[in-house]
C-alpha cells in the first residue's frame, strides 16, 4: 500500500503577513532601513486571537543536561533563515535547527563564546554572522557552518545589538559598561581568502562611544547611518549632564556627530524604525521619539507624564501602523502588575514635526521588553499585535486595535492576593518545566528577553525563553480529512469509504490525510500520530473517527488534536465490495450497464427483491436517496444511447 504524505492547506501560512520589519531586519537577505508596517499592508484570513486557538508545535531545549541548565551555555537570540533552518548559539557552539521540527541537524565550534543574553546570529548572503563575547564577529557558511573569517574589535565588549545586513555590509554595536568605550562597526561580508577559515577581518570603520551601544539598530539614509547610544553614566547616579542620544555616522567613514537634543540625553536601547521618511524609537527614561533627518526635527512624548506612572522606563521598539504607534513601557520593580503596559499613540504629522497624543494604554502582568510582532488585520478590521512578557510564565499577549479606539480590549486576571487586574488578553503561555534547575539549584522560568520572530514560510512564531527552550507557536489545525481510492458517494453527497471486513483503516489503497489550517512542519508521517476509532472493521461499522494528534499544548494547556467522522461501508465478500464501488447504473457490479441492471431496479421498486446497501449507491442513479422510476428511466436511457449516465461512483 502506498500512502501519500499529509497535505497541508494552511490559511495562516498562506496569508499575506506584513510585519514590523525591525523584527526581521537582522535576518533579511538585504535589509534596508528599518521599516514599520503601514496601514493596509497586512491582511490575514486566520490571525491568532484566542489562547485555545494557539498551539505549541514543538520545543527544543538547548544547554540542559540531566535537567540542569548551565548559564554558561544558555541559548542566545536566533536567526530564522529562508533556507529552512534556525541558527542559534550556546556557549562556544553554533547550532543549526530544522525550523519545521526543531531537530538539531548540525553543531560546530566557534572561535569564542556567546554569553548569556547575547544577541543571536544573522543570516544573509548564504552566510551566518555571529557576534561573540570580547568584541568578535565570526562568519560561517550557512550550509556547512564552516568558519569563513573572524573580526576582533579593539575595545572588545559584549554583543548587545542585532547584526543588520545592508548592501553587502553588516552593522552592529558592542557594550562593555556604562563607563567604558565600545564600538559600533561596519564590516564588508566578503570572504577575501576562501582558503583560510580564520582569516582576520578588518572593519570598514569603527565608531567609538563612551558607554557603548545596547539593543539598538541603525536607520539608513543615502549619506548617513543613525544609531542610538548609551549615555556613558550609571543611570542610578546620573547628574543630568549625560551625553547620550543619537549618533549620525557618515556612512562611508563612520565619522560621528551627536544629535544634540535635551530629550535625548539618555540611553537609547531601541531599534530605529522607519516612519514616513522619518524614524521612531524610544529612550530608556520613558520617552517616545520621532526624528526627521531631513529637517533635524525631533518630536517626543513622555509616558510617565501621560500615564501618571512614576519611574516608567522603556526599551521598546515601536510598531507603527498608519497613524497609530504601539510601544511597551516597563513599570517600577519586578513584581507582577506593576504598571507595565502597552501604550497606543495617535500620530498627526505637520510640516516639521509630529503631534503625538495618547489614545489609551492597557496593562500587562509583566513588562514586555522585547519586540512585538504585527500579525495583520483580522476579519473584524482590528490590527493585531503580539507581545511577549519578560515574566516567569512567558505569557504572549495579544493587542487588537483600530484607529479611533479610546479604550482597550481587556480580560480580568487575579493575582496571588486575590486582587483583580484588567489586562491585555493572553494568547499563549508555554507549559512550565518545574523540574528544570540552574547550577545553583534554582528553578528556571520562561522569562523572555529575546525578540520573537514570525516566519512566513512555516507560519510559526518562534520564541526563545530563559528556561533554555526555543518554541514554535502557531494556529491550531482547523480540520482533518481522511480519503482513499476506495471511496464512493452515497445519497446526500456523503462520501463513504468501502472496506473489507477485518481490514484496517490504513489498508485502503492510497490512503491520504489532508489537514487544513495550522502550520507546516510537525510529523513527517502523519499516520504515526493519527488515531482511528476502529482497529479492524466488522460488518456493523458505519462510522470511522479519525483523530490527528500534533504539537505539545494549546495556549490553554490542552493537548492539541483535530477529529473528523468518515462514513464507512464494510463488505464481508468480494462481491459486496465490488458492488459497493460500482459506477452509477451498474447495479450488479459486473462493469456493464445493461438490461440486467434495469430488471434489478424494477424488482426493487415492485418489492420483489430488495437491493441491498452494497448496490444501493449504483442503483440510485440520480442520487436522491431513493430507487424509483426515475432511476429506471435514466438507466434505460443510457442503455438505449439516448442520455449517458454520469458514471462516477
Amino acid at each position: 500500500m502506498r500512502k501519500r504524505p499529509a497535505k497541508f492547506l494552511s490559511v495562516f501560512c498562506a496569508s499575506v503577513m506584513a510585519l514590523n520589519a525591525a523584527a526581521l531586519s537582522a535576518f533579511a537577505e538585504d535589509a534596508p532601513a528599518e521599516t514599520a508596517p503601514m496601514e493596509g499592508d497586512a491582511v490575514s484570513a486566520d490571525i491568532l486571537e484566542k489562547a485555545e486557538d494557539s498551539v505549541l508545535y514543538w520545543e527544543t531545549s538547548i544547554g540542559i543536561e540531566n535537567g540542569v541548565c548551565d548559564w554558561n551555555v544558555s541559548p542566545t537570540g536566533f536567526a530564522v533563515a529562508d533556507n529552512g533552518f534556525i541558527y542559534i548559539c550556546s556557549g562556544d557552539n553554533i547550532l543549526k535547527l530544522d525550523k519545521f521540527t526543531g531537530d538539531i541537524v548540525l553543531t560546530k565550534k566557534m572561535a569564542g563564546a556567546a554569553m548569556y543574553a547575547s544577541k543571536g546570529p544573522a543570516y544573509a548572503d548564504g552566510k551566518i554572522f555571529m557576534a561573540l563575547d570580547g568584541g568578535m564577529i565570526q562568519a560561517f557558511d550557512a550550509e556547512t557552518l564552516e568558519s569563513l573569517w573572524i573580526y576582533k574589535n579593539k575595545n572588545g565588549g559584549s554583543p548587545k545589538c542585532d547584526i543588520v545586513y545592508k548592501d553587502g555590509k553588516i552593522y552592529t554595536g558592542f557594550w562593555t559598561s556604562e563607563e567604558s568605550d565600545a564600538d559600533f562597526v561596519r564590516i564588508d561580508v566578503k570572504d577575501e581568502d576562501e582558503e583560510t577559515t580564520s582569516e582576520e577581518k578588518l572593519a570598514d570603520w569603527e565608531a567609538t562611544n563612551y558607554g557603548g551601544y545596547y539593543w539598538t539598530t541603525p536607520y539608513f539614509t543615502d549619506d548617513y547611518v543613525y544609531v542610538g547610544r548609551e549615555d556613558g553614566n550609571d543611570p542610578s547616579t546620573t547628574d543630568g549632564e549625560s551625553i547620550g542620544g543619537l549618533y549620525q555616522l557618515d556612512i562611508k567613514t563612520g565619522e560621528p556627530q551627536l544629535i544634540d537634543y535635551h530629550d535625548l540625553m539618555d540611553d537609547i536601547c531601541s531599534k530605529l524604525v522607519e516612519y514616513n521618511g522619518k524614524f521612531a524609537f524610544t529612550s530608556r527614561n520613558g520617552v517616545f521619539h520621532i526624528f526627521d533627518p531631513a529637517t533635524d526635527t525631533l518630536s517626543s512624548f513622555k509616558f510617565a507624564e501621560a500615564l501618571g506612572l512614576e519611574g516608567a522606563t522603556c526599551t521598546s521598539t515601536p510598531i507603527i501602523i498608519g497613524n497609530r504607534a504601539y510601544v511597551t513601557v516597563n513599570g517600577a520593580g519586578w513584581g507582577d502588575y506593576n504598571g507595565s503596559a502597552i501604550v497606543v499613540l495617535n500620530l498627526t504629522e505637520y510640516d516639521t514635526n509630529c503631534d503625538i497624543h495618547l489614545a489609551y494604554s492597557v496593562d500587562t502582568k509583566a513588562a514586555c521588553q522585547v519586540e512585538g510582532i504585527y500579525a495583520g488585520t483580522d476579519a473584524e478590521g482590528y490590527d493585531v499585535i503580539y507581545y511577549t512578557e519578560n515574566g516567569y510564565d512567558g505569557t504572549v499577549r495579544v493587542l487588537r486595535d483600530k484607529p479611533g479606539m479610546k479604550e482597550p480590549i481587556t480580560v480580568e486576571e487575579t493575582d496571588f492576593n486575590g486582587d483583580k487586574h484588567a489586562v491585555a488578553p493572553k494568547l499563549f503561555a508555554p507549559p512550565l518545566h518545574n523540574d528544570y534547575i540552574d547550577s545553583w539549584g534554582y528553578n528556571v522560568s520562561p522569562y523572555c528577553a529575546v525578540d520573537p520572530v514570525y516566519d512566513a514560510e512555516s507560519g510559526f512564531m518562534f520564541v526563545r525563553y530563559d528556561d533554555f527552550r526555543i518554541c514554535a507557536i502557531g494556529p491550531a489545525i482547523k480540520s482533518v480529512e481522511f480519503d482513499a481510492d476506495s471511496i464512493t458517494t452515497h445519497p446526500g453527497g456523503v462520501k463513504t469509504l468501502v472496506y473489507m471486513a477485518d481490514s484496517t483503516p490504513t489498508s485502503a489503497e492510497d490512503a491520504t490525510i489532508t489537514l487544513s489550517g495550522g502550520c507546516l512542519g510537525g510529523d513527517k508521517d502523519v499516520f504515526e500520530t493519527t488515531d482511528f476509532s476502529v482497529d479492524k472493521f466488522t460488518k456493523d461499522d458505519e462510522v470511522l473517527t479519525v483523530t490527528y494528534n500534533y504539537g505539545i499544548a494549546t495556549g490553554t494547556g490542552k493537548k492539541p488534536s483535530v477529529s473528523a467522522d468518515v462514513a464507512v461501508l464494510v463488505a464481508e465478500t468480494k462481491d459486496q465490495y465490488t458492488r459497493a464501488l460500482a459506477k452509477k447504473g451498474d447495479v450488479n457490479g459486473d462493469g456493464k450497464i445493461n438490461s440486467v441492471d434495469i430488471v434489478k431496479e424494477a424488482a426493487h421498486i415492485k418489492g420483489l427483491k430488495k437491493i441491498d446497501k452494497y448496490s444501493f449507491n449504483a442503483a440510485d442513479v440520480n442520487g436522491d436517496g431513493k430507487i424509483n422510476a426515475g432511476d429506471i428511466a435514466s438507466t434505460a436511457g443510457h442503455v438505449k444511447g439516448l442520455k449517458t449516465i454520469k458514471t462516477e461512483r
